[in-house]
């Protein structure tokens, strides 16, 4: 024991000081060398100080105050100070690692000095006031510079700044040039000007980090404790929970009928039911609108699975507001995270949440292949427009055929992306997330310039043929799809009847009175119009009277199997029946085997888009295709390429 006796000694009782921090770095080298066991007795209480230690410097971090400069409300309680003391100074002072920084000052000009020569760093270890009547006397001070050199310091008291949770970042200290004592009743007061100035950096955090409605802490203050725990580095796992707890349409609806109080009477009423449940485990925190979060220590899966089921019961009981009962929703994503895997927590808890929303369930752990998937998505929506300048895309085209005859009548226009990391990249995935961009609308007048650039090159070849273009809700967004259609169609010398806009049904068309003005305008033109996608999703009969168009396709998914569907052909028999009556044309998608060519031909559909003719193919297949008599092979088996 007398090879490290004296440096456990110095670190069983106190917080490490400057002397004694280089010497805790050693003892801990030493515990895991083959020194064990001459410290094996007091290495919990030297890895604890250390701990300690790191704990202190990452709450001092947390706080965000070591690049405050003069607050005034600190200045006015330093000055206040001097009056009442008759000192020529006091500092408020913060001791960090390496330095200590005064953030409010009277009577002195430096900003900060380097530790080890802080007298604060002995007044932190303290619980009372910590006072030195004559530097010059004490072993501890006399040699040190602010001593023996200029500001000559003579006398010092200073009183720990200690927060809520009991770590002391520095102090409020009385400094004189001339030795002198303070009396008991002094240095109470001393004391109580410290938890004044903690007083103010306390109010200082709640400024900023509270929320309005709810009051309990924000966004910012969750991301303050969050580095705060990561900088404690524990080794077990934790769970970030966050709950959205409002329909946001829902809420906007309610905003819009009776103002934002009521809204914010709900957010309140789930707020504190919420923090009765979890503030026995975990502080609550309103990191968003409607959406709350709290940190979990490890526990038992029982334990776990109780207080989500308190926590879904809470949000879920009705809340009346203006004697309206409103049923709040309650969907919740859990995030397991340690200490190296704090900074994405938040963000994959909101990927979770989203999950759980998609699929209407009230919990839903942490699922990295959902998030990979949406995180592809982000990206690929914000590389489309580098791929639009460097010709990753290209179009290829699939032939619509005359069912009675197999002539090629039109062909569709379907985009294709290289990537050049991703590789080959399907439609499927890219165009719904680039559709709720700005970005879409480059991307559908690099397809329409495209295209007519290559209908004037099949022109040249002698035939010409309709080409139709898939267009989203957002091309309509600016009003001028119509010019923006007819601008290439000039450049490139293309009649737009050789053009055909197919538009999936959905929520977007009904009651769209400026997208039905813009529609007809298109049909003016010359421009056909097509539904796409017809039978699913959205499908609305009303479409077929409503909306000024001349072709309806009728989606795969309503096709594809129906010889084995009694009641699924006879829809298909009557959508087609019923389209012929009113004088639409009915494209036939997904057609893959003959007998339901034969049939969609029995019912008198007059024409067929599918793999049964033929995949999407370059440009210069047509060109072969139309010099061989304008027909496609209809190949007797089912096709398995896509």
């Amino acid at each position: 024991m007398h090879v490290f006796g004296p440096t456990c000694d110095a670190l069983i009782s106190t917080v490490p000081s400057p002397d004694t921090l280089s010497q805790a770095n050693r003892l801990v080298e030493a515990l895991v060398s083959d020194q064990w066991d001459a410290c094996a007795i007091h290495s919990d209480v030297a890895l604890a100080s250390v701990t300690s230690e790191r704990d202190r410097l990452a709450m001092l971090r947390s706080l965000q105050l070591w690049e405050a400069i003069d607050p005034p409300e600190l200045d006015r309680i330093t000055r206040l100070v001097a009056q009442v003391f008759d000192v020529p100074t006091v500092l408020v002072s913060l001791v960090g690692q390496d330095e200590q920084r005064f953030i409010s000052k009277t009577g002195f000009e430096a900003r900060g000095t380097e530790r080890e020569v802080s007298i604060c760093s002995y007044a932190i270890q303290q619980t009372d006031v910590f006072e030195v009547q004559e530097l010059r006397e004490d072993d501890r001070f006399a040699q040190n510079r602010l001593v023996t050199g200029g500001p000559l310091l003579r006398f010092y008291a200073g009183a720990p700044l200690i927060t809520a949770s009991g770590h002391a970042i520095g102090t409020l200290c009385l400094i004189d040039y001339v030795p002198r004592c303070l009396s008991e009743e002094q240095r109470q007061q001393l004391q109580t000007f410290a938890r004044l100035v903690m007083d103010q950096i306390a109010l200082r955090q709640r400024v900023g980090r509270r929320d309005p409605v709810t009051g309990l802490f924000n966004r910012q203050q969750f991301n303050a404790d969050l580095a705060v725990l990561a900088e404690t580095k524990f080794t077990d796992t934790r769970n970030l929970v966050l709950i959205d707890a409002m329909d946001l349409p829902m809420a906007y609806r309610l905003a819009q009928a009776l103002g934002m109080g009521p809204v914010e009477a709900v957010i309140r009423t789930v707020a504190q039911r919420l923090e009765d449940i979890v503030a026995p485990h975990a502080q609550l925190y309103h990191v968003a609108v409607s959406r709350f979060a709290f940190m979990l220590p490890a526990l038992e899966p029982a334990d776990m699975m109780s207080l989500l089921a308190s926590v879904e019961e809470a949000v879920a009981t009705l809340v009346e507001a203006q004697g309206i009962p409103l049923q709040p929703v309650s969907y919740g994503g859990i995030v397991p995270f340690r200490a190296d895997d704090t900074d994405d927590a938040l963000r994959k808890a909101m990927s979770a949440v989203q999950q759980a929303t998609l699929y209407r369930k009230p919990w839903q752990w942490y699922d990295k292949a959902y998030d990979v998937a949406c995180r592809r998505q982000y990206r690929l929506a914000t590389d489309v427009a580098a791929g639009i300048d460097k010709r990753q895309f290209r179009v290829v085209y699939q032939p619509k055929v005359r069912l009675g005859d197999g002539r090629i009548m039109g062909a569709e226009a379907l985009l294709r992306w290289t990537h050049p990391e991703l590789g080959e990249v399907s439609p499927a995935e890219f165009i719904p997330p680039v559709a709720r961009t700005p970005v879409m609308q480059a991307l559908t007048d690099w397809v329409i310039d495209d295209v007519c650039r290559q209908q004037a090159e099949w022109v040249a070849a002698g035939f010409g043929m309709p080409v139709s273009i898939n267009v989203e809700a957002s091309d309509f967004a600016d009003g001028r799809l119509l010019d923006r259609i007819l601008e290439p169609c000039v450049r490139h010398a293309v009649e737009p009847g050789f053009m055909e806009l197919e538009i999936t049904e959905g929520e977007w068309l009904a009651g769209a009175d400026e997208v039905l003005h813009q529609l007809a305008k298109l049909r003016q033109a010359g421009i056909k119009i097509a539904i796409d996608d017809f039978g699913t999703g959205y499908s609305n009969f009303s479409y077929l009277y409503d909306i000024p168009i001349d072709t309806l396709k009728l989606d795969q998914r309503l096709t594809r199997g129906f010889m084995r569907n009694e009641r699924q052909m006879a829809v298909l028999h009557g959508v087609i029946r019923l389209c012929g009556r009113i004088g639409l044309s009915v494209v036939a998608e997904g057609i893959e085997r003959v007998e339901e060519h034969a049939s969609l031909l029995r019912f008198d559909c007059e024409f067929g888009q599918g793999f049964l003719y033929s995949a999407p193919v370059v440009p210069e297949q047509f060109v072969q295709w139309m010099h061989q008599g304008g027909c496609v092979p209809v190949t007797p088996s089912r096709a398995v390429a896509r």
